[in-house]
């Protein structure tokens, strides 16, 4: 249930599975663009790092704009 900009705890935890999920998604595609040799994956790779990275911003400022932030553990820092 959304309440002005407040948003329900199970949405919140919604979100902040999906920027664990991207933040997994962005490590492996940096890890295999650094190890593939044709280009054009490369850069495919590259992209789609660039593009997620977009995305888990999108998703903190909508978890900070709603006012439910998480901590990140220490290890665990977003791209």
């Amino acid at each position: 249930m959304k309440i002005g900009n407040a948003i329900a705890p199970h949405e919140a935890l919604e979100i902040h599975e999906l920027v664990e999920f991207k933040n997994l998604c962005a490590t492996k595609s940096a890890t295999m663009a650094a190890l593939v040799k044709d280009d054009e994956l490369k850069g495919i790779l590259e992209q789609d790092v660039t593009v997620t990275q977009g995305h888990i911003k999108q998703l903190q400022n909508l978890m900070q704009g709603a006012g439910a932030a998480f901590e990140e553990p220490s290890g665990n820092k977003s791209f």
